[in-house]
């Protein structure tokens, strides 16, 4: 059944009262709105993240092992050589103070690798031909791929500490996985690319 008009009248007047309340608790209160920037404030900010180069993307790189230079395609993850110092000294001064310098650099660097595994065990291969001739190797990082890249830097007395790895049967749907930790030596040297960009 439908309510005549005077009865929707008395309806409506508490749903104007409850659209009037909501619309007073959430009217931004002063100052909390966003500021709209000036296009060409904005303008350059863009020309200014343009000037200093485009985004490095974090895949466009390859690690490239001495001796196994086809295994660079089954390296899926790996360390990224950094310059800077290994940590800081503190130097003790009067009534307390404390004061620090640089420790000296870290030439000794480490992180997280990660090979693809091949039904002709090329990987397995490669750490039993490491393990073979003493468990050190050399290695080049490139910003690009070995036959195209930006830079690339020198890896000296490399090893690699594998993680335990494991197959199961109910994991159809990823390829194998082998990974463990790259130690590696960094000294700054660098070797310039063949492009200008990627």
């Amino acid at each position: 059944m439908f309510s005549n008009g005077n009865s929707s009248g008395k309806m409506a007047q508490p749903l104007l009262l409850c659209a009037a309340t909501l619309s007073h608790r959430f009217r931004p209160s002063k100052g909390s709105t966003m500021s709209i920037a000036s296009q060409n404030l904005l303008k350059a900010f863009f020309n200014g993240k343009a000037a200093v180069g485009a985004a490095s993307i974090n895949s466009d790189a390859a690690l490239q092992i001495e001796g196994f230079e086809s295994l660079w395609l089954q390296t899926k993850q790996f360390p990224w050589p950094v310059v800077g110092p290994s940590g800081e000294i503190e130097q003790p001064g009067p009534m307390g103070s404390v004061s620090v310098i640089p420790a000296q650099l870290k030439t000794a660097q480490q992180g997280a690798i990660q090979f693809s595994e091949t039904s002709n065990g090329a990987v397995m291969a490669f750490m039993e031909n490491i393990v073979a001739r003493g468990g050190v190797f050399n290695a080049t990082a490139y910003e690009g791929t070995p036959d195209q890249f930006v830079r690339a830097y020198r890896l000296k007395s490399c090893f690699f500490v594998p993680d335990q790895a494991d197959r199961d049967w109910e994991n159809k749907t990823q390829v194998t996985l082998i990974s463990g930790t790259l130690h590696f030596h960094y000294f700054g040297e660098t070797i310039p690319g063949n492009v200008a960009s990627l």
